[in-house]
């Protein structure tokens, strides 16, 4: 997880300004909260690596803008954690947040951070399974 993280900080922001956090979730209790608010984690990973932005500190950082193209920025801080697992030999994917202010209550984070990016962390099982509602799709489910 230290690389991962590690990983996620040389993401930029705008102006390089600090205002990503990340939230290593390793608890099961709280892993399955989360999985009840948000259906699209289909993975049962032994770890989340959670992606927060903190929308005061940005905005005051670096402008109105901020609240858009930390987005952008945490979408850079994803990629970079997926080429690390990959290079590491983890299995991982992004994960869409559905709704914002039960994964933000589990998680008891303040009512300006923004949950980006909710990523699970595990070993991939040896096949790929079809993925719902994509023909043909193919997703390789975490252990």
């Amino acid at each position: 997880m230290d690389k991962l993280t590690y990983a996620l900080k040389l993401a930029t922001t705008a102006c390089n300004a600090p205002y990503r956090h990340a939230i290593v979730v390793d608890d099961q209790r709280i892993i399955r909260a989360i999985k009840l608010v948000s259906p699209s984690l289909l993975a049962n990973p032994p770890v989340l690596l959670v992606i927060v932005t903190d929308l005061k500190e940005a905005i005051e950082k670096t402008g109105p803008l901020a609240e858009r193209s930390s987005y952008i920025d945490s979408g850079a801080a994803g990629q970079n954690v997926l080429l690390a697992a990959t290079e590491l030999g983890l299995g991982s994917q992004f994960t869409m947040i559905p709704a914002m202010a039960g994964i933000r209550e589990i998680l008891q984070l303040p009512g300006h951070y923004r949950v980006d990016l909710i990523i699970p962390i595990g070993y991939p099982q040896n096949s790929a399974k079809e993925c719902p509602g994509q023909e043909g799709g193919k997703q390789r489910l975490l252990q």
